[in-house]
């Protein structure tokens, strides 16, 4: 669902991976607003350690409050 950090600041940059762009457009910024400034712990498997935080509103985009 989401690839890079990047993703996350800007959930609209789709890759290769995302078959359906708009589609995964749509579904990522829906998990992200859905669980941006909640207590629920957010694993991130594709991004560089430490890779498990809190997902936190930035401007028009998202980022991972990581946990250390």
């Amino acid at each position: 669902m989401i690839h890079s950090p990047l993703q996350a600041r800007y959930p609209e940059l789709f890759t290769r991976a995302d078959t359906d762009a708009p589609l995964a457009v749509t579904t990522r910024r829906g998990f992200l607003e859905r669980y941006c400034d909640s207590e629920t712990l957010f694993c991130t498997m594709h991004f560089p350690s430490p890779s498990v935080g809190h997902l936190k509103r930035w401007g028009d985009g998202f980022r991972c409050e990581y946990l250390t």
